[in-house]
């Protein structure tokens, strides 16, 4: 839905309230605000930042498989490895790429990556 230009302006606290129970998928919510009163461009901006939010997980959630995978690739796995394990013995082109990727690392794996290298001057 666009706005028109006879839309009045969109409040900023209906556009965050839409965009929360659209993250939430709370329907109850979402008919609450709905009822109360939203203009086409309350809805257009809530349903923008919706669909950026969407993106975004999307590329940290690649991001994360990219870390694991390099990682993980060609390792035998067992119950006892750790992330020092997992970061022994990279490339150099494995750790430039966990360096671009530092901020999708799980947590533990950066703890050691700090402990290592120290945290990435871009971060």
């Amino acid at each position: 839905m666009t706005s028109s230009p006879n839309d009045p302006q969109a409040r900023p606290d209906v556009v965050q309230a839409l965009f929360g129970a659209l993250i939430a998928m709370d329907p109850g919510e979402l008919a609450k605000i709905t009822a109360a009163g939203i203009t086409s461009a309350e809805r257009q901006q809530a349903e923008d930042l919706y669909a950026a939010s969407l993106t975004a997980s999307l590329s940290q959630q690649e991001r994360f498989i990219e870390a694991m995978r390099i990682l993980t690739a060609d390792r035998n796995l067992t119950e006892a490895t750790t992330w020092r394990d997992l970061l022994d013995g990279l490339t150099p082109e494995h750790t430039a790429a966990l360096r671009d990727l530092y901020d999708a690392l799980p947590d533990g794996a950066r703890a050691e990556w700090d402990r290592r290298y120290g945290r990435p001057a871009s971060i």
